[in-house]
């Protein structure tokens, strides 16, 4: 299996319609917006400078999405906000290569440190994360507060 990382273009837009509500509700994610979430991501990147949006490619074909945002709580920290995939690619790795691949990418750049959302409901979440290194935080460690959601952290100087 190979696994790429590619920034989100206009092309990718209808291919996110098709799927990407569905799963991002289905984990909680509300931060999609309403309408076309492939639209709405791009709205976003041209909105927030922090945020980035790349297309997770497996063997050369799309099969999900990573959003994340960079120096985010701090300078030496990243936070990602959504590791997604469609139906018909779940449970077959890509998601978790590309976030092991992007923690490459960040520790490159400096990164000390990811912090990732795991909805309190859905347990095989927290173990997805648990499976990357990550571990549950403390309520005084989290970035941010969110409701129905445990944060988890890896710390990338190891």
């Amino acid at each position: 299996m190979n696994v790429a990382l590619r920034p989100l273009e206009e092309g990718d837009v209808a291919w996110l319609d098709g799927w990407l509500g569905v799963v991002a509700a289905s984990v909680g994610y509300d931060a999609m917006p309403a309408g076309s979430p492939g639209a709405g991501l791009r709205r976003r990147l041209a909105r927030e400078r922090r945020l980035h949006v790349e297309i997770i490619e497996r063997d050369g074909r799309r099969a999900g999405v990573i959003v994340y945002r960079a120096r985010a709580p701090r300078r030496d920290a990243a936070i990602i906000e959504l590791v997604a995939t469609p139906p018909s690619e779940a449970r077959k790795g890509s998601g978790m290569a590309a976030a092991a691949l992007l923690e490459q990418r960040l520790r490159i750049d400096g990164v000390r440190a990811v912090y990732a959302p795991a909805p309190a409901v859905h347990g095989i979440d927290v173990y997805f994360w648990i499976r990357l290194g990550y571990r549950p935080l403390p309520r005084d460690e989290w970035p941010c507060a969110v409701d129905a959601v445990a944060w988890m952290r890896r710390d990338l100087s190891v």
